[in-house]
Parts: C-alpha cells; structure tokens; sequence
C-alpha cells in the first residue's frame, strides 16, 4: 500500500520514490512536525529534498494505526516512533491517499505530522 511505500521511501531518502507516490497538483498538502502547512507538489518536493540532504536517516516504527476508506480515500492515521537522530520522539500523523481514476492508482495528497507532548508537561 502506498503508505507503506512513503514511509520506505523517507528511510531510504528516495525523492524519486516520493515522487511516484505524490498527486502532483496544487492539491497536494503536507505538513512536517513544526512546519506551516506546503501547498503543491512543487514545495513538498523541496521539502523532501531539503530533509533527505540535511538529516542522518530516520527510521520509522509505526504503531496505532488505523485504515479508513471511503468513497475513494484512504485515511491512515498512525504514530510514528522516530529512531535516529531524534531517538525516542514519537508524531502523530495522517496520511490521505486519493484514487486517481485517470491513472487507476492511488495517489498521496495529504502528510500532517504533529509532534506528540506529553500531557504532564
């Protein structure tokens, strides 16, 4: 499945792979921990491109997640346990991944990632 396939992708810092993955429109949304929301696959590209260069690799162990589909999207929502450079962070995050009748294929138009606080700080 295609979020399976991002989360490789970002470990092996495949902007190429990325690139398959992406609706490439204005559509497209994406929002890294801590950053305003990119609007377009040109400046999640960049995004992209500009993390795969300025971090060491991340490593991404999922958990809680869970698949909605529904009239042509697929929502995952899920935790990523981050291991690298940020060791022990965790992020909540939703991806939604489009149907795309014109190439019958699935298609990622939403990232928002979010870091996790605890809520005893």
């Amino acid at each position: 499945m295609i979020n399976a396939e991002f989360y490789s992708c970002f470990e092996a810092r495949s902007l190429d792979g990325m690139s398959e993955l992406w609706e490439h429109s204005d559509e497209a949304r994406c929002t890294h921990p801590g950053w305003p929301t990119l609007k377009g696959w040109g400046a999640i590209s960049g995004s992209f491109y500009n993390l795969f260069q300025a971090q060491p690799g991340l490593q991404f162990l999922l958990s809680d997640t869970e698949v909605r589909i529904e009239n042509g999207l697929a929502m995952v929502f899920t935790t990523e346990n981050l291991l690298g450079q940020a060791l022990g962070s965790s992020v909540s995050s939703l991806n939604v991944i489009k149907f795309d009748e014109r190439t019958m294929g699935w298609r990622l138009i939403v990232h928002h990632a979010s870091p996790i606080a605890s809520p005893f700080q």
